[in-house]
């Protein structure tokens, strides 16, 4: 009996170290990804930050504060931190400020109409606006403090500012000449870096040095992005050949979200770069660039729920083919580490445009396009 009492004994500890062994194998899959069950991979056999997996926290119960701003759908909108106020433009050119407990306040009486795109220095006192026709758009400069409007010559086709905000950079329509403009001082003045004789371009100006030229995105033909170094006046390549191709940059300019797309959009991948272009990390979910915030040393995005199989990224969500159910996340890339950010299990949002001030992610809702505010 003490025999059989014994070798039973050997079995049960033998079961237990087995299937302790399979419980931490298990838990070292599940961490390579966030904890969204019923987000479909889209990229099947990519790590998140190789050498080391990313942990996952499970969310709270209770749903952080999620708070409607805007009284009115906005195209877009800016923080102005010198003052900490939040600006925004309305689908028809109408300008405002919101206001706590009151009507948001009307700013200036001028509109501006066909409004095409809005990029905002990082401290938000200048916004660029980008209006008429397609395919000879207009430029102006909003100036958040005085109130004021600057024009920017004609005949240009995508403009940026300099991270400093001190300059602004444009290329030319006609010439191809890429133009960098000074804000500041009592003369200033104009600079030609060079020709390019291609010029249906952005331009993301995301370090003094450089200036990235990244063209329209679609999952439909292969494009490249170039970066031109200002001092020496010179072009090199710094993603070849991606369809798809977007890629959005951290406030210093030195990481970046590269999204790219294949099968004409049906599989889509998301890296991790830095302003070389050289991956960092391939990450495990599926997003676009414009749901995410990129800090240092945290990424703030919100993911898909779910991404219907026909969809064709990018070119169906930016022309509101497709809306999307998100879950936010806070992801630390110095510790690898996931957190969910509750919303509350009655909310549905699709959010684009994040910014974070004051412990508060702000963005838009494009199912009703206006401004939200999540306490963090």
């Amino acid at each position: 009996m003490k025999k059989i009492i014994i070798i039973l004994g050997i079995i049960l500890a033998l079961a237990a170290i087995a299937f302790g062994v399979y419980f931490a194998w298990k838990n070292a899959q599940t961490i390579l990804t966030p904890p969204t069950d019923s987000t479909p991979s889209q990229n099947p056999g990519a790590i998140t930050i190789p050498a080391t997996p990313i942990t996952s926290t499970t969310a709270p119960t209770a749903a952080l504060k999620l708070t409607m701003l805007s009284d009115q759908p906005v195209f877009d909108y800016w923080i102005f931190s010198q003052e900490n106020s939040v600006f925004y433009i309305t689908q028809d050119g109408k300008f405002f400020k919101l206001k706590d407990n009151a009507e948001d306040e009307a700013i200036t009486s001028e509109v501006i109409l066909n409004i095409q795109a809005v990029k905002s220095t990082f401290d938000g006192k200048r916004v660029l606006i980008q209006y008429g026709d397609l395919n000879s758009p207009k430029f102006k400069i909003f100036n958040s403090e005085t109130k004021v409007f600057e024009m920017l010559p004609g005949n240009i086709v995508a403009a940026n500012f300099s991270p400093d905000a001190k300059q602004i950079a444009y290329l030319e329509k006609s010439s191809g000449n890429l133009m960098i403009k000074d804000l500041i001082g009592a003369k200033p003045k104009t600079t030609k870096i060079m020709t390019i004789l291609q010029n249906d371009f952005n331009l993301q100006w995301i370090v003094p040095e450089k200036i990235i030229l990244l063209p329209k995105p679609s999952a439909f033909y292969p494009s490249s992005a170039w970066v031109v170094d200002i001092k020496n006046k010179t072009i090199t390549s710094l993603a070849n050949e991606m369809s798809g191709l977007i890629i959005k940059w951290s406030a210093d300019g030195k990481i970046g979200l590269e999204f790219s797309s294949q099968s004409q959009g049906r599989i889509s991948r998301l890296n991790l770069i830095d302003n070389k272009g050289a991956v960092q990390a391939n990450l495990d979910f599926m997003t676009l660039p414009e749901k995410c915030l990129i800090l240092q040393p945290k990424i703030y995005c919100a993911i898909p729920q779910n991404i219907p199989p026909r969809t064709v990224l990018p070119d169906d969500y930016l022309k509101r083919a497709v809306y999307f159910n998100d879950v936010f996340y806070q992801i630390d890339i110095s510790q690898n580490f996931f957190t969910e950010i509750p919303i509350g299990t009655e909310s549905i949002i699709d959010a684009v445009n994040l910014k974070l001030i004051d412990n508060k992610l702000f963005f838009i809702n494009r199912y009703d396009d206006k401004v939200y505010s999540l306490e963090l």
